[in-house]
């Protein structure tokens, strides 16, 4: 790469030096009194090849036309195609290789090599005199031509090989775009599928306490008149037909080894427990819950749960025996869990990147709730999680 900024299409430094030394050359070599202008298209033929190669070819084809035609040569000098029109040339075929289609640089090659054998055969049949060719009966162009034929072909070859080489590089790019784009979908899709399950296990506790309490109002409140018997009766019946439709659908989200997970979902205070089997891991935690609402939600608590143990799992997985200080605390009528662990102790052991499905379903959990998250990297070399989450009190969430 180093070596294309510096000779290759877009060179403006390369292409100063070809038009100089073209100028140069056409004015002491090759007895043309007015270069300027053939070397002035030489240059911008560099130039122009990282823009537009098939005008930088006609440019390169145009000086190499010009140089036949007004040029003349009484030594040993490389006729027509001088060393600056050959460096042009290559640049232009290059870029034709590496930018177009490659049937449009075998066009513009075989375009040259054309009018070369034109210029072969005008140089033998006399048709383009030459003060070298009258003095040795020999025709300067056929070794000169044949080494630019050459040269040129590898060029365009290069060039083929370098847009297949990007292409590739290109296509694996974006197969990798959508492979993580694919995984992401079906990370929040497993996150947001393992949140329904846990709401339906909260709800469906509620439920059954109403169906078991409306069931039983007639027997346990003396008084009742019939009509208020048959709607504590129906709100039974109702909150029944609640409780089956969502174990129909529960059968649909869990799978087979999850079907019996019913167990209470866990809130704050499991934290202990939680920070305890840490620290018997070997990661160090200060866990500090301060006074939370006695009606806190429950969504809300399990949560918070979810969100300190996906914080501390990860602190486990990256940075195994680092100091955390974990913080939990309500605020405002809002609950702050805060988790920060210091950098690791040692070196990390390798193979601990992960999915990346911890940050992704707290932040879908967390946003679910009504809350925010913040993560990111400490400037001590550590790592933050902060997560805000509203408290809605049970009325409201009613309504």
């Amino acid at each position: 790469m180093l070596v294309l900024a510096l000779v290759g299409p877009g060179s403006v430094p390369f292409a100063l030096v070809v038009f100089g030394t073209q100028n140069q050359l056409l004015r002491t070599n090759y007895d043309i009194g007015a270069p300027m202008l053939i070397a002035v298209a030489t240059g911008a033929a560099v130039v122009l090849a990282r823009y537009r190669p098939v005008e930088a070819w006609l440019l390169a084809m145009g000086v190499f036309a010009a140089v036949a035609w007004l040029g003349d040569v009484s030594g040993w000098e490389p006729w027509p195609l001088t060393v600056p029109t050959l460096f042009a040339l290559l640049v232009a075929l290059f870029a034709l290789g590496r930018d177009r289609l490659a049937w449009i640089g075998v066009l513009a090659w075989s375009g040259y090599t054309a009018a070369g054998t034109w210029v072969v055969w005008a140089v033998n049949s006399d048709r383009i005199v030459l003060s070298y060719n009258r003095f040795t009966n020999d025709n300067p162009a056929v070794e000169n031509l044949t080494l630019g034929a050459l040269l040129g072909a590898f060029a365009l070859l290069v060039g083929v090989t370098v847009r297949i080489w990007q292409q590739g590089r290109a296509r694996v790019a974006e197969e990798e775009r959508v492979a993580e784009e694919e995984r992401q979908r079906r990370r929040l899709l497993e996150e947001r599928t393992r949140i329904a399950r846990e709401l339906h296990d909260i709800v469906a506790h509620h439920m059954s306490v109403i169906a078991v309490q409306s069931s039983t109002a007639e027997y346990r409140l003396a008084g009742l008149g019939e009509d208020v018997k048959e709607e504590f009766r129906s709100i039974s019946g109702q909150a029944r037909e609640s409780l089956a439709e969502m174990r129909r659908l529960l059968g649909v989200l869990r799978s087979e080894d999850e079907a019996g997970a019913r167990a209470p979902q866990p809130g704050p205070e499991a934290l202990h427990g939680l920070a305890e089997s840490v620290n018997r891991a070997g990661t160090p935690v200060d866990l500090v819950i301060g006074d939370l609402p006695p009606d806190l939600p429950e969504t809300v608590a399990l949560t918070v749960f979810r969100v300190v143990q996906e914080a501390l799992s990860n602190v486990v997985r990256h940075a195994p025996g680092a100091h955390v200080d974990a913080s939990v605390a309500a605020s405002d009528g809002t609950v702050v869990v805060t988790v920060v662990n210091g950098p690791p102790p040692g070196p990390v052991p390798p193979g601990q990147e992960g999915s990346g499905l911890g940050l992704v379903g707290m932040g879908e959990r967390v946003a679910l709730d009504g809350g925010a998250l913040e993560t990111g990297p400490t400037p001590e070399g550590g790592f933050r999680v902060r997560a805000v989450l509203p408290i809605r009190s049970n009325a409201e969430e009613s309504v």
